[in-house]
């Protein structure tokens, strides 16, 4: 990394940050004497965290034509890979030695951070604040909004708010200087089995986020408790076993329901886990919200018809991505979302995420097929070619992903390991005898991971309209009147940059700059990059980017010509999922409405939940006296009409005399 991207970093981004559970735990790591014998299974006091499962250590082996004795015996080759295993826990309490010894020097940095905003946090004085942390799986990020107050004034604006066509909206929030951020990811807690240290860990972790917001909000401190917080996590909590999950998100919203801790506005549904297709929804919000074609087509009631424009969203996280796009036809089969802001339209959106499709957990899957089923002596004695590393490469990787007799992934096995555990140890290498051969191979090991091979019963029952792992997708907007662009972002935009892409790019040219990055060594690969990527990522860029085109092309269906564009910002904004939550968060809160003598009522406060019963039962009888009228002129119209009918109409009775034709009843006849 350059010096001057390193100094525009955010201190709590840079990639040995310090893992502050782990931390505060360090004291319980005091030497190397603690760490199981070669060949001995980790018992279960020292069996690994949840948040290394898959954990890869980092590259330290040089690069250089690989060559492994090949004649050891099972025993010498168990014996290694047992060695290997100590060696990753060694160099695991190593990393989190240094970054205790790192602690006390990023947080000072921090508090300077902070300092700075307390003196010009650049806040506007009438406006109202919410808080939204993005508990992604590789960090948590704390976004601050503002809105204007949803005051209404006058029987025009409740109206107005009624029928829709009033819309809240968040602003600044996703611009860097009303960020914080900090690692590791939310999921890491699931390691800690006790529920106080959970709690006192979970507490640590939120507090300098809290800090934070304390510091930039600091003049308007009174009003703390009517400032909703939402703790919003996405694919690394989804990816946990079910109670995992649960017990971690209990533990928020204890910290979080601690008043002591926390001053903002808290109630438990406001910390949960997002499901796959919210995210992709928000993201959708959020960036049609950022190119301004979303609020305006919003107003009023029913349902958008034939918007005036619309874009799509792409992100690719670690853990899961997702497409969303507004289907002009709205012919949607499957995976429909209805989309609704406030008491505004409704949109009729496409969305779907995907799991275990993240950048990460593909890296992992990747190696994983290249390493499951092999025996020690195949992994860690002869080690792995992998096409995708670059020419004289080798990696040591660590996964418990196994592959089924069908070739699918499964955490289930029945080998044992020197770990005790469902992990194992690999070698990857790359001998460079073929770069023309290792493009083609990388790019179909990467193609292999869409799983393809699952569309069989979609493109029947779907007609072909499907994407990758079996799911439906209906055919793709194209560039039109009503339909810009797709946007990507996150782990797009990384790949993007390290391939020296414009903003706007087609398919085509993403293939040929990944061909080119991939036929390259180490050494020309970090000319290449020039310092756009961490030295101990940069053997894993040429998967990356065969992945990006794989998914981009044979998984969603863009053609080689199509054009995406590209982009972590747009008008000064980070793009991303959370900025179209709390547009939809904003807009379920409830109005305050003032009264004649132009005096707020009670807003709703945090240590008090009556004033927003009181405010909310304001509302709902204006709304009740509203129906009422209108039931009364609807009950007096059709009174009406049933006297000017029995005016205009009279019944002809049926004749009573002998020459009667025996009818029961005559039909209405109009007077003459």
């Amino acid at each position: 990394m350059t010096g001057q991207a390193q100094q525009n970093k955010h201190v709590m981004e840079d990639e040995e940050s310090w893992d502050l559970h782990w931390t505060r735990r360090s004291a319980a790591i005091t030497s190397d004497e603690d760490k199981p014998e070669a060949m001995s299974p980790v018992s279960p006091a020292e069996e690994e965290p949840q948040h290394l499962r898959k954990r890869n250590l980092k590259h330290h082996g040089s690069h250089h034509h690989h060559r492994h004795p090949s004649m050891l015996a099972t025993d010498d080759a168990l014996a290694l890979e047992a060695q290997k295993e100590q060696d990753f826990w060694t160099q695991y309490k190593r990393e989190q030695r240094l970054n205790a010894a790192q602690h006390n020097a990023e947080m000072e940095q921090h508090d300077a951070r902070m300092n700075e905003l307390y003196a010009n946090p650049g806040i506007a004085p009438a406006t109202v604040h919410g808080l939204m942390i993005d508990a992604g799986s590789t960090g948590s990020r704390l976004h601050i909004y503002e809105w204007e107050p949803r005051t209404l004034a006058n029987r025009k604006e409740i109206t107005s708010a009624v029928s829709g066509d009033r819309i809240s909206f968040p602003g600044p929030g996703t611009e860097s200087r009303w960020t914080d951020r900090l690692r590791p990811g939310l999921d890491t807690f699931s390691s800690y089995a006790d529920q106080q240290e959970l709690d006192a860990a979970m507490e640590a972790y939120l507090k300098p986020l809290f800090d934070f917001a304390k510091s930039v909000l600091h003049a308007k401190q009174a009003d703390f408790g009517n400032y909703p917080v939402f703790l919003r996590a996405t694919a690394g909590m989804r990816i946990l076993p079910a109670d995992d999950r649960a017990r971690v998100m209990a533990s928020v919203r204890r910290v979080l329901n601690n008043v002591q801790f926390n001053p903002f506005l808290f109630q438990n549904e406001q910390a949960r886990t997002l499901s796959g297709e919210e995210e992709a929804i928000y993201d959708w919000a959020g960036v049609n919200f950022l190119l301004g074609d979303l609020v305006e087509q919003s107003t009023g009631a029913g349902t958008v018809v034939n918007p005036q424009k619309t874009h799509g969203a792409l992100d690719l996280g670690g853990g899961s991505t997702q497409i969303s796009f507004y289907e002009p036809h709205e012919d949607i089969m499957s995976n429909l979302f209805k989309f609704q802001i406030g008491q505004a339209k409704h949109w009729n959106l496409y969305a779907h995420s995907f799991l275990f499709f993240g950048m990460n957990e593909a890296i992992h899957r990747h190696q994983a097929t290249l390493a499951a089923g092999k025996t020690s002596k195949e992994r860690v004695v002869d080690g792995i070619y992998d096409p995708c590393l670059p020419k004289g490469a080798k990696s040591d990787v660590r996964s418990d992903i196994h592959l089924s007799a069908e070739g699918f992934e499964t955490w289930t096995y029945n080998e044992t390991y020197p770990s005790g555990t469902g992990f194992y140890q690999a070698t990857l290498y790359n001998d460079g005898k073929d770069a023309e051969s290792d493009v083609k191979q990388c790019l179909a090991l990467a193609k292999d991971l869409l799983h393809l091979e699952n569309n069989k019963w979609c493109n029947f029952s779907h007609k072909g309209d499907c994407s990758l792992a079996g799911v439906y997708q209906p055919q793709l907007p194209t560039k039109s009147e009503s339909f810009g662009e797709f946007i990507a972002f996150s782990n797009y935009h990384h790949v993007w940059k390290f391939l020296h892409l414009k903003e706007r790019a087609t398919i085509q040219q993403l293939y040929d700059a990944t061909q080119h990055a991939c036929s390259l060594n180490h050494d020309d690969l970090k000319v290449f990059a020039r310092g756009k990527v961490e030295d101990d990522q940069l053997d894993s860029y040429c998967f990356r980017s065969a992945y990006v085109f794989q998914l981009l092309h044979n998984g969603y269906g863009f053609q080689m010509n199509d054009t995406i564009r590209v982009s972590n910002v747009i008008n000064g904004k980070k793009v991303g999922w959370a900025l179209g939550a709390m547009l939809y968060e904003i807009n379920t809160l409830p109005w305050t409405i003032e009264n004649e003598t132009s005096q707020m009522l009670p807003s709703h406060k945090h240590h008090h939940p009556a004033s927003k019963a009181s405010l909310q039962g304001v509302f709902i009888g204006f709304i009740a006296a509203v129906m009422a009228l209108s039931l009364t002129v609807v009950f007096f119209l059709r009174w009406r009409r049933q006297v000017l009918y029995q005016q205009q109409y009279e019944p002809v009775k049926e004749a009573s005399n002998s020459s009667s034709r025996g009818k029961e009843s005559s039909p209405l006849i109009p007077r003459v």
